[in-house]
C-alpha cells in the first residue's frame, strides 16, 4: 500500500480505501513528467538548449529535458522545493493567487529568454498552476490590482476562459508574453490541468498568443463587479505585438490519468468523456447519475462560488454533498487534485462513503460557510498527501460496489 497518502483515512474502511489510494497511485504514476517530457523531447536535436519551465510540473519536467537535449541554462518556476538540472535556477512563486515571489519568477523569466543569444535554442514545459507562480504585471497595472483581480475572480466561480482572457490584459507573461520578450516563437510542452479549454490556456499560455480583445476582457470584469481604474484600461487596450503561433506539444493531461486509473481498478470501468467542468453542484448530479455500475472515473476541475472563507475546496465540497447522497448506500466516492493541494482545505480531496454522514452529523452548516475540510478531518475522510510534482486537474471516482454485477 501506498504511503504518499497519509494513512487516516483508510480507518472507515481500511480494504476499500487501501484500493482506491492504490487507483490514484496508478493514475499520477500515467502522467509521470519526467518520463513523459523526456519521451516527447526525444527526437529533438541536440543543440544547445535554454528551458523555461513554468508550472506545478516544472521540476520533473525540467529534469526529463535535462536528460535528452544539451541544457545550457533556463528557469525552473514551481510551487515547491524539488531537484532541478544544475544549469538551472529554481524560483518559487506564489500560489493559488500572485504574489512578490511570482513578480520575481516572472521578472527572472523574461530576463532569461531576452539574454537567449538567437542560435541558441529556447523551449518552453508548461503545466498547471502557473498562472499564479510567474506574473508580471503590464506597465500601468498596479501588481495588487492583479492580485485581488486573481483572488476575486477565483473566489466567486469565474471560469478558467474568463479568467484568463482578464489575465491576458493585465499580464505582461500570460498570452505569448514571454515570446514577445524572446522576440521567437518557443516550441512549447504542456501537460495540462485544463483540457477542455485547449493548450493556449495552461498557466494562461507564457508561450502562447491569443486574440486581442480589450473590451471582452472588461466585460468579465464588471460582470464580476470588479472596478477598471483609468491606468488599468489604457494598459489592456495596448495591443501587443503580433507573433507567430508555436509549436505546441501535449504532454499529458487528466484523461491519462483516468486511464491510469481504469487499468489499476477492477471491472466494470466506464472511464467519462465528459470534462469536469462548471459549478461543483451540478457538475456533481450529473456525475452521480450517468455513473454505471462497478466503477467510473471522471477528470476535469469545478469551481465554487466561495461567499464564506471556511476551510475547503472544490473536491471537499464536492465530497461532502457526494456524503449527503450515498448516505447509507455502500457506494464511495474519491475527488481527488492531481496537484496534492484542494483550494483552502490543507489536503488533496477526500474519500467518503455511505457512512460519512453517520460519522459526522447534518453537514448543512459546514456546506453553507464553505468549511467541508474542517467536517471531512473529523470523520477522518480527507485525502492528505505533499506536492505530487505534476497537475493534470482532478479526478472523481464513483465505486458502486453493490452494483458491481449485473
Amino acid at each position: 500500500m501506498s504511503s504518499r497518502f497519509d494513512q487516516l483515512v483508510l480507518s472507515p474502511d481500511p480494504d476499500t480505501r487501501g484500493e482506491i489510494l492504490n487507483w490514484l497511485e496508478a493514475g499520477l504514476a500515467a502522467v509521470e513528467p519526467e518520463r513523459l517530457t523526456a519521451e516527447s523531447l526525444a527526437g529533438r536535436a541536440s543543440a544547445k538548449t535554454v528551458v523555461i519551465a513554468i508550472g506545478k510540473a516544472a521540476p520533473a519536467m525540467a529534469r526529463g529535458a535535462a536528460s535528452v537535449l544539451d541544457l545550457v541554462g533556463g528557469v525552473c518556476v514551481s510551487d515547491h522545493e524539488e531537484p532541478i538540472p544544475e544549469q538551472m535556477t529554481l524560483i518559487l512563486g506564489d500560489h493559488p493567487v500572485p504574489g512578490p515571489a511570482s513578480l520575481d519568477a516572472g521578472a527572472a523569466v523574461l530576463a532569461a529568454v531576452r539574454a537567449t543569444p538567437i542560435e541558441t535554442g529556447l523551449i518552453a514545459l508548461v503545466s498547471g498552476g502557473g498562472s499564479a507562480l510567474c506574473e508580471a504585471p503590464r506597465p500601468g497595472v498596479p501588481p495588487e490590482y492583479l492580485s485581488e483581480v486573481t483572488r476575486r475572480l477565483i473566489d466567486h466561480g469565474a471560469d478558467i476562459e474568463e479568467i484568463n482572457l482578464v489575465r491576458a490584459h493585465l499580464s505582461a507573461i500570460k498570452c505569448g508574453g514571454v515570446s514577445r520578450a524572446a522576440q521567437r516563437s518557443i516550441d512549447t510542452y504542456v501537460i495540462s490541468d485544463v483540457a477542455e479549454a485547449g493548450l493556449g490556456v495552461v498557466a494562461s499560455g507564457p508561450t502562447i498568443p491569443r486574440e486581442h480583445e480589450p473590451e471582452a476582457a472588461a466585460d468579465v470584469l464588471r460582470r464580476f463587479s470588479i472596478e477598471i481604474p483609468d491606468p488599468v484600461w489604457s494598459a489592456m487596450s495596448v495591443e501587443p505585438l503580433s507573433l507567430a503561433q508555436p509549436l505546441v506539444t501535449r504532454v499529458a493531461d487528466g484523461r491519462d490519468a483516468a486511464r491510469g486509473v481504469a487499468g489499476a481498478a477492477p471491472a466494470p470501468i466506464e472511464t467519462s468523456t465528459d470534462w469536469l467542468q462548471g459549478d461543483a453542484g451540478p457538475c456533481l448530479e450529473r456525475f452521480l447519475s450517468e455513473a454505471g455500475p462497478g466503477v467510473t472515473i471522471a477528470a476535469g476541475e469545478v469551481v465554487l462560488d466561495v461567499k464564506r472563507g471556511g476551510a475547503g475546496g472544490r473536491n471537499t465540497h464536492a465530497a461532502l454533498l457526494a456524503a449527503e447522497r450515498l448516505a447509507g448506500s455502500g457506494d464511495v466516492f474519491c475527488a481527488f487534485a492531481t496537484d496534492g493541494v484542494d483550494g483552502s482545505s490543507g489536503s488533496a480531496g477526500a474519500i467518503v462513503d455511505g457512512s460519512t454522514i453517520a460519522r459526522g452529523g447534518n453537514p448543512t452548516s459546514a456546506m453553507e460557510s464553505f468549511d467541508s475540510a474542517t467536517y471531512l478531518a473529523r470523520t477522518s475522510d480527507l485525502l492528505l498527501c505533499p506536492p505530487t510534482g505534476t497537475n493534470v486537474s482532478d479526478l472523481w471516482i464513483l465505486w458502486r460496489r453493490d452494483r458491481a454485477r449485473t
